[in-house]
């Protein structure tokens, strides 16, 4: 049960985006240079940066490796071999073929890990790319992250042009020299975001045009159609038909897009200042097309025609925000509260750049009325009773058994958070404390709400401590507060199936006939006629507004359709089942890794 008013403030954002979109003040520094180095590119027309896991491409036996490879290395203009074995090669034949497979396997364990022994990627390039360039782009890529000391990688990779797009085909053998299993983690040394920047760093020097936006920052709105849809549509001779949002998902998507075009306003504001009219004209039409729900687009050119600079200007913040965070994590504790508020102060300054990314909003709201952390609820004249042993000794009692430090408690309340953005920063970092010391995982929702928990008696029992000795004005103790539910599952019946869902997606989630019709009722309650019928097809879009997280989406369609013998078997229900199969592996896949012994020896 959350009591605390400042936790259950969080613990909305939280079940509502995730941890993953949330994470204390939520981005780096380094990170937002980033993104705004990315946005000027697409403002002035840079082709988006195309990086792609192959979903199921691993291969579990030599039999299944030669036939991707035959596939890869016979329509090939470029080989490019980790070994050097085939190098200049533009294709192979069989008996090259089979003693790379043999090659390949020779390292392969005895046991078949969940995703198989090889791991399939592609790098996707603008039309007009020379194929050499691809070559060399890839190759470079490929060594700097696989021919690492400590990270010795196995890998063949074959460039293709024969679609419109060039493209190269990374084969990789997942067990490294030094034994450490491949896989991709949001915050693991290989993930999706670094291979993306890296296509862009990397195409630069041979100048090609590329960018690393999301879609939201080129104000697209839908999501990448589901692999069926691109299949049927090449059976069908049609265009693809990509996922529209739906409801609260769609109007988070808005309230996005529109943070962007502000973004691109900022940046044309900068680069007028630094005397850059043409980068200037391409933020300020960029930001307008936005606003007109419009879709940034290339403009076609491939390869530079001079030297670009205005990413050293939009990078300048970035590295002097970088600066000042290291000092931060450098810091004695005692000291890193009030340079965390000095260094929010900067961001403060500057929040239309957006330095936090889409929590920048947070740095000109005030802190909540009740927090532990909150200025407006500290009393500053009787701060000094900190250092009491019976305060202090509540302290530590209220923290004990966790990572959070009491040292770093008392500095919080010493320093006091005087905006929304530092309040939930230190906050989440309460929250992340717990999940180390805990071994829990914040993007599982089941681990989640563990986490909450034990931070809202946590934030009760210090609210009640420091109330007492008249440190805080309140508490901030709710005491008849209902049990908490998530955003986004409106009705208890809707969050107790999830939540069994969540915890195993194949078992019967209905406790009985009754809890299932409430079910029904519930869901069918939030739906059109029409929705309903594409709800009953498999569609999980239409339940935008039930959870922004696509996988509870699935569960709910699941569940749906199985509650009725009627649609209880139909090939809807085959295609969910896949599809949750196919989503779990791609957004828990270190999850997976790690409850299966994949990860093999960490590094960094």
């Amino acid at each position: 049960m959350v009591r605390s008013d400042a936790v259950a403030a969080v613990a909305g954002e939280l079940f509502e985006d995730g941890w993953s979109k949330i994470r204390g003040a939520g981005v780096s520094a380094r990170s937002q240079g980033r993104r705004q180095q990315q946005i000027a590119r697409a403002a002035r027309g840079h082709a988006p940066a195309v990086f792609k896991p192959v979903r199921g491409g691993g291969c579990r036996t030599r039999s299944q490796l030669g036939n991707q490879l035959t596939y890869l290395t016979t329509k090939s203009s470029h080989i490019i071999d980790s070994r050097s074995q085939y190098d200049g090669h533009k294709t192979l034949n069989d008996k090259q073929i089979s003693d790379l497979v043999e090659r390949f396997a020779g390292n392969w364990d005895r046991a078949t890990p969940k995703l198989g022994h090889t791991t399939h990627m592609i790098m996707s390039f603008p039309i007009g790319t020379r194929g050499e360039d691809v070559r060399d782009i890839a190759g470079d890529i490929c060594e700097n992250f696989f021919m690492q000391e400590g990270h010795q990688f196995d890998y063949i990779v074959a460039v293709h042009e024969d679609r419109a797009h060039p493209h190269a085909h990374v084969l990789i053998n997942r067990r490294s020299a030094e034994g450490e299993l491949f896989y991709f983690g949001p915050d693991h040394h290989f993930n999706y975001d670094d291979f993306r920047m890296a296509m862009v760093e990397t195409a630069e020097r041979y100048g090609v045009r590329l960018e690393a936006t999301r879609r939201l920052d080129r104000g697209v709105h839908t999501y990448k159609p589901a692999d069926k849809e691109v299949y049927k549509s090449k059976r069908e001779q049609r265009g693809v038909q990509e996922r529209d949002r739906r409801g609260s998902d769609h109007a988070r998507a808005v309230a996005d897009i529109a943070r962007t075009s502000s973004l691109y306003r900022a940046l044309a504001a900068e680069a007028s200042a630094e005397n850059r009219g043409d980068v200037a004209k391409a933020l300020k039409q960029a930001a307008e097309l936005l606003e007109r729900g419009g879709q940034l687009k290339s403009d076609g050119e491939i390869y530079m025609a001079e030297g670009q600079s205005f990413e050293d200007m939009t990078g300048r913040f970035s590295e002097l925000a970088i600066r000042a965070q290291e000092m931060v994590e450098q810091a004695e504790p005692n000291r890193r509260a009030a340079l965390e508020r000095e260094l929010n102060d900067i961001y403060a300054g500057v929040a239309h750049m957006q330095p936090l990314g889409p929590n920048s909003d947070r740095l000109r709201e005030e802190p909540t009325e009740t927090g532990v952390y909150s200025e407006i609820n500290i009393r500053r004249g009787n701060i000094g009773r900190l250092s009491g042993s019976d305060v202090r000794g509540r302290i530590e009692a209220a923290v004990q058994g966790t990572s959070i430090s009491a040292d770093d408690v008392v500095s919080r309340l010493e320093v006091g958070a005087n905006n929304a953005a530092l309040e939930r920063q230190w906050m989440s970092d309460d929250l992340q404390k717990i999940a180390q010391g805990e071994g829990l995982d914040l993007d599982r929702r089941d681990h989640l709400e563990r986490a909450i928990e034990r931070l809202d008696s946590i934030h009760v029992s210090l609210g009640q401590a420091l109330k007492d000795a008249d440190i805080v004005r309140d508490a901030g103790v709710a005491e008849d507060r209902e049990e908490l539910t998530e955003i986004g599952d409106r009705a208890g019946v809707t969050a107790n199936v999830l939540s069994a869902m969540r915890r195993d997606s194949a078992i019967d989630p209905f406790g009985d006939a009754t809890e299932r019709q409430a079910f029904r009722d519930e869901i069918e309650d939030r739906l059109s006629a029409e929705e309903l019928e594409d709800l009953r097809a498999g569609k999980e879009n239409v339940l935008g507004d039930l959870s922004d997280n696509r996988l509870d989406r699935l569960y709910a369609v699941k569940a749906y359709l199985q509650s009725d013998e009627t649609t209880a078997n139909s090939p809807a229900v085959n295609e969910i089942v896949r599809e949750i199969a196919d989503t779990e592996i791609d957004t828990m896949r270190e999850r997976l890794a790690e409850t299966d012994g994949e990860k093999g020896e960490t590094h960094g």
